[in-house]
């Protein structure tokens, strides 16, 4: 390891950003740790040590660089429950008891290590955290924040998934018998650094510690099944380039143009997907938009789309259903074929009532069915896909009753019938192209599942909605 996260930084203005956001986002993602023992690694001279000893029980504040710890103890010494440790976080000579720490926080450290330490570090944060407990940490991704050239640049701008998929991969048994790993809990680009820089390359990760048995969650569903990496891209080669729900580019544009976006709103994006709707919105409205999706491998994808656009949109793993925001936060809430997945779709539009400012609208299409009872068929598919379907008009009713109005429920399924073959005959016409870049199983997949769509749509028994509803305004 060559140097203290606290000793590099990408240039002046990303410090000075960095002292910005320090009150405001970082540290607000950090899971709960009031009285608790946090473990901070590359503490450096202690940007973060005092604020996390005004909350923690403990806090373990290390880094290998000598007199950066004997400035954080200058600055933190006052604060009795911090003890202040000069060590190499990848040396094997370093004592931490395994099981000890309940939250481990790291700020642009990871990024000077290698692959190899990479590796090793998780292994070890593993087994350092408690069962239950978390491992937060931020990283410069991609590409460097400022514009400093150095002669000899010691950071590895990595791709988020590299990260992704180190963390993922750790297991670790215990000698209660038990197999632990790690399962995230949130993944996104810091919103400070999108906002004034249009940067999405300030990332940071949420773990949690949890049984091997346990981990049994939809998430992964989605990222093991239905959205694995290559998935995305077959079918974001049949929607377009950007874009993984019906219509790709075509109804976006119809659907955003309903809108009537300005200036400086705020948009929120429900299964925002790999983000092309986000760009479009971004970049030809001069919106800021808030993307989120339960998929890793989805805002991966994203975050990776995003680099040099330099478009306000930021993007976060998070699952609607526990995802909270302040009241009144959001201008738009949009929605493309996502809440399919929703059980309660009730209490979720009560949550978009809530987070709407007075005179916002949300926009959602999503797949609905047949309003009488669907046969056994059209059942155990829906069981299959995990799929919580309604009538349009029933669906509508659900905005009404959140306290929505001038709600409109659009039954779309003739349009759904149209984009369904056109993008039928496109896949069957590229079909030499589909085998060569993908496989002629993917081929025969996408070819199986549209043709699967139609006949069930052909029959009445399932459908497509689109729904507009307003908040009222105060005025």
């Amino acid at each position: 390891m060559e140097h203290s996260s606290d000793v590099m930084v990408d240039s002046t203005e990303a410090s000075d950003l960095d002292k910005e956001e320090l009150p405001h986002e970082l540290l607000c993602l950090i899971p709960p740790y009031e009285g608790k023992t946090v473990l901070e690694l590359g503490a450096g001279i202690g940007r973060f040590t005092g604020e996390l000893a005004q909350k923690a029980g403990e806090v373990i504040a290390l880094d290998f660089i000598e007199s950066a710890i004997h400035k954080n103890e200058s600055v933190n010494g006052h604060y009795k429950n911090v003890k202040f440790m000069c060590a190499d976080v990848t040396s094997p000579d370093l004592k931490i008891a395994d099981g000890s720490i309940d939250l481990i926080f790291s700020n642009w450290l990871l990024m000077y290590l290698s692959d190899k330490e990479v590796e090793l570090i998780a292994e070890r944060m593993l087994g350092w955290v408690k069962p239950g407990g978390y491992i937060f940490f931020r990283e410069s991704c991609f590409h460097q924040s400022g514009d400093n050239k150095r002669k000899s640049n010691p950071i590895h701008y990595r791709e988020p998934r590299f990260y992704t998929k180190v963390f993922k991969q750790c297991q670790t048994g215990e000698a209660s018998g038990k197999s632990f790993e790690l399962s995230m809990v949130g993944f996104k680009c810091i919103g400070d650094y999108v906002n004034n820089k249009k940067n999405q390359n300030q990332i940071c990760w949420i773990w949690q510690k949890v049984s091997l048995e346990n981990d049994k969650t939809f998430q992964r569903f989605l990222d093991n099944v239905q959205y694995t990496s290559s998935g995305i891209l077959l079918y974001e080669r049949v929607f377009g380039e950007g874009y993984n729900s019906t219509g790709g580019f075509e109804t976006t544009k119809e659907f955003v143009a309903m809108m009537d976006l300005k200036p400086g709103q705020k948009v929120l994006d429900v299964g925002c997907g790999i983000g092309g709707g986000d760009f479009y919105m971004a970049e030809n409205f001069d919106v800021h938009v808030v993307g989120i999706d339960l998929s890793v491998n989805m805002i991966s994808l994203a975050l990776e789309r995003a680099i040099g656009l330099k478009c306000s949109v930021e993007f976060e793993v998070a699952d609607c259903n526990t995802k909270t925001y302040p009241d009144n936060s959001f201008d738009v809430i949009y929605s493309r074929d996502t809440f399919l997945h929703v059980q309660d779709k009730p209490a979720l539009f009560k949550k978009f009532f809530k987070w709407l400012k007075p005179g916002g609208k949300v926009l959602i299409t999503d797949y609905c069915r047949i309003a009488d009872t669907p046969s056994l068929e059209f059942q155990e598919y829906m069981v299959r896909r995990r799929y919580d379907l309604h009538g349009v008009q029933a669906y509508g009713k659900m905005l009404k009753e959140a306290g929505f109005e001038d709600v409109i429920a659009d039954d779309r399924t003739d349009q759904f019938v149209q984009v369904l073959r056109r993008e039928l005959a496109k896949v069957e016409k590229e079909k030499e192209e589909y085998i060569n870049d993908f496989s002629e199983e993917d081929y025969n997949g996408i070819v199986r599942v549209w043709t699967a769509k139609l006949r069930k749509t052909l029959s009445g028994e399932q459908k497509w909605g689109l729904f507009i509803a307003n908040k009222k305004s105060n005025l």
